[in-house]
């Protein structure tokens, strides 16, 4: 397992008391060594949330200030747009707080085919000529980069919109092979032969013309012709005259007989003809090994093994030209808006327009692993979740006393197990103790040890955990925990050159998006290049780095990723739409700001 193994045995003692870090104080803004996460004693439970009310949304500036909470009317969801609706035309389009098309009050997103909620009339404003919709929700799109005509023909033959009622937003495709095309639009069959030479129909088209091109060449030579500056070779000898050998060039082979004879004092020269070249006296021939033959220039990249390493995202495009729009290595993903079939092929239309052939590819899905939503009651902290390389764990019954253990039963890979801040160890094996007095080794369990919440959030405010250690994330709404889960953070090397470290700190959620490509050359030396079409329910929170689902892979709860937090497609896009800032209708995506700060995202080990 990659992920670091935190030592429970030095940090849970006799009297159970954790420590728990929340983030360096470096990133912390205003941080200071006395404004650290304070340990959480883990001798006593957390105290039992309140009872459930409705739900009260922190304060913009994040302030402590208890807001009112809201009556029913209000926290009921609205009423279904009756209309007018502004389907997008273009390849996406941006909403503003104004109507202006101000890069700094940008609020959203949509993309090709969103389908967005307006209001009736047209708004004046700037950068747009054919004046604005105002946003059911808030904001504003200019008119001219969709159409409100429902029956018109962008419409009716929109791209695939993200599914968000299914584990995944799209349907996905993995490459299976090295050098698939991604054509600009369907190709003809002799487009199909000149960038898949491995087809079946196109070997055996360059097999016959290769055999047409022999028999041409035969005919041609015993007519005598040549073809360019090939010489063809000699007509036979009559019976009467004596055929003379030639060389391997085709000249008469010198024999004793016809070999010039120095003169006395003189050095010997014989010219030997290879082409218009001659080697004479001024010039030895190599005596030195043959080197081999470097590859012909016309082979890609691509399709030679020994140099797959050196194979860049820019390399995969260098053929691109009206027909053929990249390359695509083996591991990349595709996002699927269409599968249809043609010239007796079946084909993918990509989410980004583009057309690929699916013989070239297998279809992925999701997990459906999930965490849990904590109610308090039933669903408490701790929680832990059953990992490992097996298909279950065993759980035990210990006597604390005699350190006599009996195993009792297993628990499933996966398996959520309702956990007490109890543990024991006997020898060199720790265990923790289950709900229902069994015990688990705790190199079996992900246990969750959130810290406590920090002091620049409110205690309102909707906050997201991250505990690198034990691979978990807990979501906080103030002190009430509400949703715990695996997670695959980043991988972990002594290697700088290969370290993929998710990093430490406290950031807030920047911007969100329902799907969005992530693609690169990778980092250390090695490094094959990436490219995933429309990852979905992704949360930047610092830099490049983001909470997102990951459907390639199935390992949560062991470090996995180039840095990202990895999650279940279920976990991400539960956390996705119950984070800050909140998703409007028909947004693909959203950024926060002072006025709508996003969720902060806490990491630590």
């Amino acid at each position: 397992m990659n992920c670091p193994t935190k030592l429970r045995s030095s940090v849970l003692l006799p009297l159970i008391f954790l420590l728990v870090t929340a983030c360096d104080e470096q990133t912390r803004p205003d941080s200071s060594p006395d404004k650290r996460v304070e340990a959480r004693d883990l001798e006593q439970r957390p105290p039992e949330p309140k009872e459930k009310s409705p739900a009260v949304e922190a304060k913009p500036d994040g302030s402590d200030k208890e807001a009112e909470a809201p009556d029913e009317a209000s926290a009921a969801p609205p009423e279904p747009h009756p209309g007018p609706w502004l389907w997008v035309t273009r390849s996406s389009a941006a909403i503003y707080a104004n109507p202006q098309a101000k890069r700094s009050e940008k609020l959203g997103y949509a993309k090709q085919g969103g389908q967005i909620p307006i209001l009736d009339g047209k708004v004046e404003g700037e950068d747009c000529s054919k004046g604005w919709y105002k946003v059911r929700s808030g904001g504003f799109i200019c008119s001219s980069v969709g159409t409100t005509d429902a029956e018109s023909r962008e419409v009716k033959f929109r791209p695939s919109q993200p599914n968000i009622d299914e584990i995944l937003p799209y349907k996905y495709a993995r490459n299976a092979k090295n050098g698939t095309p991604l054509y600009k639009s369907i190709p003809t069959k002799e487009q199909t032969y000149k960038y898949e030479p491995y087809l079946p129909g196109a070997i055996a088209q360059k097999e016959a013309l290769a055999k047409e091109k022999a028999a041409d060449r035969k005919q041609m030579d015993e007519a005598g012709l040549t073809v360019g500056d090939r010489v063809p070779p000699p007509p036979p000898a009559p019976d009467s005259q004596k055929e003379e050998p030639l060389d391997e060039d085709g000249n008469p082979k010198l024999t004793k007989a016809k070999l010039p004879q120095a003169k006395e004092g003189e050095a010997m020269k014989v010219e030997k003809k290879v082409g218009e070249k001659k080697v004479g006296d001024n010039e030895q021939e190599s005596t030195s090994e043959p080197q081999e033959a470097p590859p012909a220039p016309d082979v890609p990249l691509w399709e030679r093994e020994e140099a797959l390493h050196e194979v860049t995202l820019a390399e995969l495009q260098k053929e691109s030209d009206d027909v053929l729009g990249a390359r695509m290595m083996k591991g990349f993903y595709v996002a699927i808006d269409k599968t249809f079939n043609w010239d007796g092929r079946t084909w993918y239309k990509t989410t980004k327009g583009m057309v690929t052939p699916s013989d070239r590819f297998w279809q992925t899905e999701g997990s459906d692993f999930k965490g849990a939503e904590i109610d308090g009651e039933e669903i408490t902290l701790p929680l832990g979740w059953v990992v490992g390389v097996q298909k279950n764990a065993p759980t035990y019954s210990i006597d604390t006393e005699t350190n006599q253990r009996k195993p009792v039963g297993y628990k499933d890979k996966f398996e959520m197990v309702q956990l007490q801040y109890s543990y024991h160890q006997i020898g060199d094996i720790e265990y923790f103790q289950m709900a229902d007095g069994d015990w688990i080794r705790d190199r079996h369990i992900r246990m969750t040890t959130p810290g406590q919440r920090p002091e620049e959030v409110g205690p309102n405010e909707r906050w997201i955990d991250v505990d690198i250690s034990e691979q978990t994330l807990v979501v906080f709404e103030g002190d009430r925990p509400v949703y715990a889960t695996l997670i695959s953070t980043g991988k972990e090397s002594r290697d700088k050159a290969k370290d993929h470290s998710t990093p430490r700190g406290m950031w807030r959620v920047r911007e969100k998006h329902i799907a969005s490509t992530m693609d690169g050359d990778g980092t250390a030396a090695g490094d094959m290049p990436y490219s995933i079409e429309d990852v979905p329910y992704i949360m930047y929170f610092h830099k490049s780095y983001a909470t997102h689902g990951a459907f390639w892979h199935r390992n949560y709860g062991a470090q996995m990723s180039h840095g990202c937090i990895n999650l279940a497609p279920l976990d991400a896009k539960w956390i996705f739409f119950f984070s800050e800032p909140h998703l409007e209708e028909g947004f693909d995506g959203n950024w926060s700001s002072d006025e709508r700060p996003g969720s902060m995202v806490v990491v630590h080990d």
